[in-house]
């Protein structure tokens, strides 16, 4: 209640999408969203709030080719070396919108593997690098 009732403060915010061959139609891949991502982790201040149906992103993959995780991973690296309290939030579903069920297999998979499972997804990198995440 005590929230309700404080004075309402200004964030400034923005919101990005995506556009592609396979979601509009389009002609070309489209990188703005990537390149938005890119310049707005690196400008974070206090935190970082990422809502999407999908978290890949792999350092170092043959297959996955965006840089956030090398982005997200030198952030946290940058604020950890300046002793500064910084946070990343990554909402995603609980299971992403296919009937297919390899398909929501193979995303799993993959957000995992950006996440926490395997030698190059951001808590391991974070650990090698001797970067505490918690």
């Amino acid at each position: 209640s005590d929230f309700l009732e404080s004075e309402p403060f200004r964030v400034n915010a923005q919101c990005v999408r995506s556009i592609g061959p396979w979601s509009a139609g389009t002609k070309s891949e489209e990188s703005s969203i990537h390149n938005t991502y890119i310049q707005m982790i690196d400008a974070a201040k206090h935190f970082i709030y990422i809502e999407n149906q999908f978290f890949i992103t792999i350092a170092q993959d043959s297959v996955v080719r965006n840089q956030l995780a090398n982005v997200l991973f030198r952030r946290i690296e940058r604020a950890h070396n300046n002793a500064e309290k910084f946070r990343i939030y990554v909402v995603l579903p609980l299971l992403p919108g296919f009937d297919n069920t390899n398909a929501v297999r193979a995303v799993l998979y993959f957000i995992m593997c950006s996440i926490t499972k395997g030698d190059n997804s951001l808590f391991k990198r974070l650990e090698n690098a001797g970067k505490s995440i918690f």
